[in-house]
């Protein structure tokens, strides 16, 4: 049996998003049932206030766009922390690369 291991970035915030997303998921579907919808009662001389009147309106869909948006700025502050950590690393890469050609073991 082979067991997947996670060694880089790259895999470990693929596992990460594929969490996040499963978990939006299961809590998505838990806020799906509505309360039903009850009639009016009934008006003695055909005057129905308007609060009575008109139920409320529901948006079933309201915590899957919250999850929606939710995901996606995680996954965009994931996404600007790794390139931070990269840039930097590049960053201290050129600074050895020019330190090196400074004290003259630039090699030819």
């Amino acid at each position: 049996m082979k067991v997947l291991r996670c060694e880089t970035s790259v895999c470990r915030c693929w596992l990460a998003a594929l969490l996040v997303a499963g978990a939006s998921i299961v809590m998505g579907a838990q806020g799906q049932a509505q309360p039903p919808v009850s009639t009016p009662p009934a008006a003695v001389d055909g005057f129905v206030p308007l609060s009575e009147a008109a139920p409320r309106e529901v948006l079933p869909a309201t915590p899957l766009v919250f999850y929606a948006y939710a995901f996606v700025w995680v996954a965009l502050i994931g996404y600007v922390f790794l390139m931070w950590r990269r840039m930097a690393r590049v960053e201290q890469d050129l600074a050895a690369v020019q330190r090196r050609l400074q004290d003259g073991a630039g090699g030819r």
